[in-house]
């Protein structure tokens, strides 16, 4: 396996600098030797929940249910009506793939559903399990019975494997909701758009790192979308990337500059600053659930180590940057980029920005080849590519828009403002266009047609909310009088 090299993952005592092969921008899957196989491990459970039911979320249902011997599937839904919706279609999951001529159903899921926060118990969550048999024909068996070990003294069950698929805003309020159903045995994998979710996970939900879940990242590039609250299009076939997220408080970088060789430090503190890839899998329900989903053929997973999928994240950025707030904005789908001269340019100097705050990572220093990989051009170039193999399809940020959904641009654009300003890097350009996108998300379906005088206007600025800029103009002369 490749590995690429930085400042906090460093070359080994009998490896030379000047010898060291050139890093390619290609990023290799882990070797199966470095995970174990977790078959031959005492599992808790082999139950996986899926939190999210958009178009990913969906997909990774209905993909997981057709493996050869299945693991149970709970589907978590927030609302009362998703489930009604479920229910009306016979509790199943379809998919459809118009190229192949697929429309294929699976059933057999079991569901919570969430009920609200009780002040004394916390959240509460129902269960409605698959039953076997027809309904009126007596006592009818789970379809999945629970383990052993799965229930919680309040009747709940662990969660051991959850697969996220909410919108990146959403993050924070559905994990807290699952908070009491989980622990440091359990994995979660993040199937999202964007960037920042975790930080703000850690911020304001799972505080201790002692108690904190391990951290999976998904990077999925499948064509989706829906055409019914369970029924999915596969529209365009992709892969997804997997891998663990290193946990900066369990594995704080070291410094740039190591007092000792790492051949020095005591083994605590050698896993501590410097993990390998097999202690990032360490825990056992992370071996689990990247071995179930690298199990279906539809998904096309495939396991990298961190610094690989943190490189293949930033690209996915860089281009979703440009893509999603543009075509959300002008309201067209993903080629009508390709047609403007003047787009182009607003892309040019957008990718500018980007490029500025990726390459000034303290995550990336030290990797061969960064300044070259996240270069403008080589953006633009991506972009590019991006766009022309999804020219006929709606980007995410521009369908939220025309749902009345609320748009990610946070955890895009929103990301690299934010990494930029830990840097001194003022990226006015991304800045600019995540208000723009928010502006005209508050002014989604606004009367225009009635008259709008400026004492309203003026009445409903408020100079004290969050994000609020003002600007000066101490510096600016006044005009002089003609």
């Amino acid at each position: 396996m490749a590995q690429s090299q930085s400042w906090w993952s460093p070359l080994s005592s009998n490896e030379d600098v000047a010898s060291s092969e050139p890093a390619s921008f290609e990023s290799k899957p882990l070797e199966d030797a470095t995970v174990s196989d977790p078959e031959e491990e005492m599992l808790l459970t082999r139950r996986v929940h899926i939190l999210g039911m958009g178009s990913i979320g969906t997909l990774i249902a209905h993909s997981l249910r057709c493996l050869p011997n299945p693991p149970p599937i709970t589907l978590m839904m927030h609302k009362q009506e998703q489930y009604e919706a479920f229910k009306r279609v016979g509790r199943s999951i379809s998919l459809m793939d118009k190229k192949n001529d697929i429309n294929d159903e699976q059933t057999g899921y079991d569901v919570d559903i969430y009920e609200g926060d009780d002040p004394a118990a916390g959240p509460i969550w129902r269960s409605a399990p698959d039953l076997e048999g027809k309904p009126g024909t007596g006592i009818r068996p789970r379809t999945n019975p629970l383990e052993a070990d799965e229930t919680l003294p309040n009747g709940q069950v662990y969660i051991y494997s959850l697969i996220v698929a909410v919108k990146g805003h959403a993050t924070v309020s559905a994990l807290r909701s699952v908070k009491h159903r989980v622990d440091a045995r359990t994995t979660i994998c993040f199937m999202q758009n964007g960037l920042g979710q975790i930080e703000e996970l850690n911020r304001r939900v799972f505080t201790d790192p002692e108690t904190r879940p391990t951290y999976m990242l998904g990077i999925v590039s499948h064509g989706v979308y829906m055409t019914d609250p369970c029924a999915v299009v596969h529209a365009g076939y992709g892969t997804v990337a997997l891998g663990i997220c290193r946990d900066k408080d369990r594995h704080p970088l070291p410094p740039k500059i190591p007092s000792r060789n790492i051949s020095e430090l005591a083994e605590d503190e050698r896993k501590k600053f410097y993990p390998t890839d097999k202690e990032l899998f360490a825990n056992l329900s992370s071996r689990y659930l990247l071995r179930t989903l690298t199990r279906s053929t539809v998904l096309a997973c495939a396991a990298f180590p961190y610094l690989d999928l943190l490189q293949l994240q930033l690209e996915k950025l860089a281009a979703n940057a440009v893509l999603n707030p543009l075509t959300a904005l002008l309201d067209v789908p993903n080629g009508a980029l390709l047609l403007s001269d003047e787009l182009s340019a607003v892309q040019r100097l957008l990718l500018a920005e980007v490029s500025l705050v990726i390459r000034g990572l303290p995550e990336l220093e030290g990797i061969p080849n960064v300044r070259m990989r996240f270069s403008a051009k080589r953006l633009e170039q991506l972009a590019i590519a991006v766009t022309r193999r999804t020219a006929q399809n709606s980007s995410s940020m521009r369908e939220d828009i025309r749902h009345g959904k609320k748009p990610e641009i946070d955890y895009i654009n929103g990301y690299i403002v934010k990494r930029g300003e830990e840097q001194g890097i003022k990226c006015a350009l991304n800045f600019m266009l995540m208000q723009l996108i928010k502006g005209k998300d508050a002014l989604r379906g606004r009367d225009y047609g009635l008259p709008y005088g400026t004492r309203q206007i003026e009445s409903e600025i408020d100079p004290h909310r969050p994000g609020f800029v003002s600007l000066s103009d101490e510096s600016t002369p006044n005009p002089t009088p003609r």
